[in-house]
C-alpha cells in the first residue's frame, strides 16, 4: 500500500523512474526465492492509494493517472522475465469506487470520527510528522496562512485508514503487508538492497562498486548532498521519460 504518485518536487513527476524499477526487481528477487520452495508462488500486489493523495496533498488527477500508467507499463514490460507462479498487480484505490463522491463522503465521515474521539482536538504531530507532511503536500495558495495547517492534513491522513472500503483492504486476513519503510504490521524490505526510502517519494540512481553498479532510491534530502553524473541509457522496452538517462553517484 503506498501513495501512488511520484513526489510532485521531482522533475521526474508525475511518471515513474528508476526507483520503481529498481524497486521491482528487488522485490521480485526475494518474491522468486518465496516461490521456488512455495509452489502456488507468490501474488505482489501494488496497492496505489491515489484517491486519497489526491485530496491529503492536493495533487491532480492527471498525475495520479499518468503515474498509474507508467507503472502498469513497467509491470508488463518485465512480466516475461517471471517464474510463472509469480504474478504483480497493481490495484488502484480510485477502482473501488463507481463515483469519487462515495470517497469523499466516506473520508468526512470517517475524520468526524476521529475528533470525536479525540474530543474535538486535532491530532499531536511529532517533528518528523510535521516535516513529513510539508515534504508532501502541495500547498494551496493561502493554504498556510492557516497555523494549524499541518494538524488538519494528519486528521485527514489518519482518517484515511478507518474508511469502511479501504479497512476492507488493510484487514483482509489472506494479505501479508510490507512496505520499504517501518509500518506497523508490515514486513519492513527497504527499497533495494541499499535503500531504505519509499521508492514513490524518491529517485532511482546507481553507485559503482568495482565492476557493477548498486542501485539505490535517494530521498529528496539525499539527492541535494550527492554529486552525480547523468548517464545516457536505452533499453529497449522501457518507454517513459525519466529512462532516456540515469544518475551515477561520483
Amino acid at each position: 500500500m503506498f501513495g501512488g504518485n511520484k513526489l510532485w518536487r521531482f522533475e521526474e513527476a508525475p511518471e515513474i523512474d528508476w526507483a520503481e524499477l529498481f524497486s521491482f526487481t528487488y522485490f521480485a528477487q526475494w518474491a522468486r526465492l518465496i516461490a521456488s520452495v512455495y509452489k502456488p508462488g507468490v501474488i505482489f500486489e501494488y496497492f496505489s492509494q491515489d484517491i486519497s493523495v489526491e485530496r491529503l496533498n492536493n495533487v491532480p488527477r492527471s498525475e495520479t493517472d499518468k503515474y498509474s500508467e507508467t507503472f502498469r507499463s513497467m509491470l508488463k514490460f518485465v512480466k516475461p522475465y517471471l517464474p510463472e507462479n509469480i504474478k504483480f498487480i497493481y490495484t488502484r484505490h480510485y477502482d473501488l469506487f463507481k463515483n469519487p463522491d462515495d470517497y469523499y463522503k466516506e473520508i468526512e465521515e470517517a475524520k468526524q470520527q476521529l475528533l470525536k474521539e479525540n474530543n474535538g482536538k486535532f491530532p499531536e504531530m511529532t517533528e518528523s510528522m510535521k516535516a513529513a507532511t510539508e515534504l508532501n503536500v502541495k500547498l494551496k495558495p493561502e493554504q498556510d496562512k492557516d497555523p494549524q495547517w499541518k494538524e488538519k492534513v494528519e486528521w485527514e491522513h489518519q482518517a484515511i485508514f478507518i474508511t469502511p472500503t479501504l479497512k476492507k483492504v488493510s484487514d483482509d486476513p489472506e494479505k501479508i503487508w510490507t512496505c520499504p519503510t517501518y509500518y506497523s504490521d508490515s514486513v519492513v524490505t527497504g527499497s533495494t538492497k541499499r535503500s531504505y526510502a519509499k521508492f514513490w517519494a524518491g529517485v532511482g540512481a546507481l553507485q559503482r562498486e568495482g565492476e557493477s553498479f548498486a542501485e539505490l532510491v535517494l530521498t529528496p534530502r539525499q539527492l541535494e548532498s550527492v554529486k552525480f553524473d547523468w548517464e545516457e541509457i536505452n533499453i529497449k522496452g522501457v518507454e517513459g521519460k525519466n529512462f532516456k538517462r540515469v544518475r551515477v553517484l561520483k
